[in-house]
């Protein structure tokens, strides 16, 4: 007797099974030639999607951090007053829920994540039809400079949104914010 889970995920015809390229997670495939896979071009290609992959977890995850720390300390303070707690310790505990969101603030962990992720994943896109040969990376003549000049443009201009940020004036009490 056949082992039928077992022959249907050998041929991948059971429904829900996953192809190779789906466990790759946040890596990007070879290319399909492979001396193109230890070109300098797509070995700093792949180097710019993991930096940026990896920025936007890290940001993700202090954002995360800090916004659940506010929350759970945030409702913690009313708690101490209700209780008749001593006023050091509640302002204390109240100190931290801002210390928390400055921080936040100060990092721009939200906005980091969010702009790294989309970083990450437009090159993600462009790193897969690259390596699968699919337009505008179809055409031999021109595959490595379309993904060069895509690598250049989404580096560039995350460089630039930076730039903007940093220069970008802080917002005191009373001033509206600006976006960048």
């Amino acid at each position: 007797m056949v082992d039928q889970p077992a022959a249907r995920a050998a041929t991948g015809t059971r429904r829900g099974t996953l192809d190779l390229w789906e466990l790759l997670g946040e890596e990007l495939p070879a290319p399909a030639a492979p001396a193109s896979a230890g070109e300098l071009l797509w070995r700093e290609f792949s180097a710019h999607h993991r930096w940026y992959s990896r920025a936007a977890r890290r940001n993700r995850v202090a954002y995360q951090v800090f916004k659940v720390a506010a929350l759970v300390v945030g409702a913690v303070v009313p708690v101490l007053a209700a209780t008749g707690a001593r006023p050091w310790l509640t302002a204390t505990v109240a100190a931290a829920v801002v210390a928390c969101e400055a921080l936040q603030q100060l990092f721009q962990f939200h906005e980091n994540w969010i702009s790294y992720r989309t970083a990450a994943e437009q090159l993600r896109q462009e790193g897969f039809g690259y390596a699968a040969h699919v337009a505008p990376y179809d055409d031999p003549a021109t595959r490595d400079a379309r993904l060069a000049q895509v690598m250049r443009e989404t580096t560039s201009g995350e460089g630039a949104r930076w730039v903007r940020t940093a220069r970008r004036p802080p917002a005191g009490p009373g001033t509206p914010s600006t976006s960048p």
